[in-house]
């Protein structure tokens, strides 16, 4: 098991010296993973065996239900105890761990600094890991011990979040479970849409992330939520986020400004109100700036409901 250890290791090394850290990083953080609806294929059922295609192409066999899990994904953790499957996670990364639900019994790995001695002794039947908890030297490791690793996007629109819960619970043949938290999101959407098809009056929105002038497009959760709800990001053509300023959010003059914030409870909207790009727009005339929880509104899993819910009630208070 040492000897084991110690050549992982000297492996995981010796790609990160001939490779070099970029393509290291390349193999383990795909800049993209395309179509959320083309990139998950859970497929051939033969003797007994199910057949996986992966965020990244890769193919994988499972035989029966894992039954060991370490999720270095507070995205996987959050779905998986979303689905009642927290019970299989037997290490998770410290952002995991705070999550409400995850199992309190699981060992806590270090954020970043994956301990790859620990995962390994845990011999774990899968290992979820995503971009923003990950070293790459840290993947390139687990994966050379010879552990299934499995990588979660942690961004995307709606899409990325219902492939992500069908993905997951799949794996841990909870097909029908998470099916049945698809259609309630779906539920959801459709009940918000409604009921702003019935309001009839569109907003225009300006979505801002938690540093100033940074605003996100129409491809995101976020704005996706927003435009169930009756309101138009004003950068929908924009992927992702994007850089933007004063003049700019001012010349596009929304009528709803949403702040991204992980405190959103404390978060000082006068002061946005007040700032140069701010001040003159027509939602900080009519007092309609508002902050949002940054997590909620990003993260791709089953609690963008909650989000779309917040934002329902936002859309009720502006004027």
């Amino acid at each position: 098991m040492i000897f084991k250890r110690i050549c992982a290791s000297l492996l995981a090394g010796l790609l990160l010296v001939f490779c070099g850290c970029e393509r290291l990083a390349e193999k383990f953080y795909p800049e993209t993973t395309g179509s959320p609806d083309t990139h998950f294929i859970p497929v051939d059922v033969e003797e007994g065996s199910v057949f996986f295609r992966d965020f990244d192409g890769n193919g994988l066999t499972l035989k029966k239900e894992p039954e060991k899990v370490v999720s270095l994904s507070v995205v996987a953790t959050e779905i998986i105890c979303g689905i009642g499957a927290g019970r299989y996670i037997t290490a998770l990364d410290e952002a995991s761990s705070r999550l409400d639900g995850a199992p309190i019994s699981a060992e806590v790995i270090p954020y970043f600094g994956v301990d790859v001695q620990k995962i390994t002794e845990l011999s774990p039947d899968l290992v979820f890991y995503s971009t923003a908890t990950t070293d790459p030297l840290a993947a390139a490791s687990l994966k050379n011990s010879g552990l299934t690793l499995i990588r979660i996007p942690d961004s995307g629109g709606i899409a990325a979040a219902e492939a992500n819960i069908r993905f997951i619970s799949s794996l841990l043949f909870k097909d029908e479970i998470g099916e049945k938290v698809i259609a309630s999101m779906r539920a959801e959407y459709e009940k918000t849409r409604l009921a702003a098809e019935i309001v009839g009056v569109r907003k225009t929105v300006y979505i801002e992330g938690a540093s100033q002038f940074i605003a996100y497009g129409g491809d995101t959760i976020v704005s996706e939520l927003c435009a169930l709800a009756g309101a138009d990001n004003v950068f929908a053509d924009v992927k992702g986020t994007k850089n933007t300023n004063a003049a700019e959010v001012s010349s596009k003059d929304p009528q709803l400004v949403i702040v991204l914030s992980t405190d959103p409870g404390k978060y000082d909207i006068d002061k946005i109100r007040k700032r140069e790009g701010i001040d003159q727009i027509y939602a900080s005339r009519t007092k309609s700036v508002f902050a949002l929880d940054y997590i909620k509104a990003t993260r791709p899993t089953q609690n963008i409901i909650s989000a779309l819910r917040d934002i329902e009630q936002i859309m009720k208070n502006a004027k």
